[in-house]
């Protein structure tokens, strides 16, 4: 179990943005995204293999060795390196709303024990205006209580004391398939009494990018 224990006055921040990335190239949206975002108390940590450039994010080195990826080990050490109150996994090569912060941020404060999932559609490029993939989860409804399997960790809020519970991310996964990671600990969470949100007021706008060859043969999704 990973140990993240904070008290509340030793945050820094409101808000600890976590940014795992392979494709560095990715990360310009994201921070252009982040400078725009209307609530300022936050941090932004990025955990790669080597340290990005022209970036103001505080670099976390994946260094870890071994495993079909490290997504999940990453992931843990983001979150033990960061000290916001509220998590917010925002991924590479995804841009968004300048309220999504200040959003997210207010759903929290309405519903401590909540994980909110924010949606939008994949674009080809950044003018975003040639959709490539739909999010279903998009709905009339502005905020909706949903199942664990809709929160997509793509950009989501989490609480810091939930990961707590949980003792964070599943590094065992990285050693048997891809995928799964988010999905494992919205599952665990579900299972202490946490809510599931999907809120459409605010939207991403991701870019469609590569993914290693074997993808889709070793994802978690078939049941490896």
């Amino acid at each position: 179990i990973v140990n993240y224990m904070l008290t509340k006055n030793m945050f820094k921040n409101k808000i600890c943005v976590l940014t795992p990335t392979i494709r560095l190239e990715g990360l310009k949206i994201v921070q252009k995204a982040l400078e725009e975002q209307d609530f300022e108390d936050f941090d932004w940590y990025i955990g790669s293999p080597t340290e990005p450039k022209d970036t103001w994010g505080t670099w976390v080195q994946d260094d870890f060795k071994g495993g079909v990826w490290t997504l999940n080990r990453i992931y843990n050490k983001l979150i033990k390196e960061s000290n916001g109150e509220l998590i917010v996994s925002w991924q590479d090569f995804t841009y968004g709303d300048p309220t999504i912060l200040s959003t997210l941020w207010q759903r929290y404060q309405d519903n401590k024990k909540s994980l909110v999932s924010v949606v939008g559609n994949k674009y080809i490029d950044d003018s975003f205006t040639l959709e490539t993939w739909f999010d279903p989860r998009i709905t009339a409804f502005k905020l909706r209580e949903t199942d664990f399997q809709d929160v997509e960790w793509n950009l989501c809020s989490c609480p810091r004391v939930a990961l707590e519970e949980v003792g964070g991310f599943d590094s065992d996964m990285d050693f048997k398939f891809f995928g799964m990671d988010g999905f494992n600990v919205n599952q665990r969470l579900s299972e202490l009494d946490y809510k599931f949100f999907v809120d459409s007021t605010v939207r991403t706008y991701s870019l469609m990018h590569g993914r290693v060859p074997d993808w889709e043969e070793k994802n978690g999704i078939h049941g490896l």
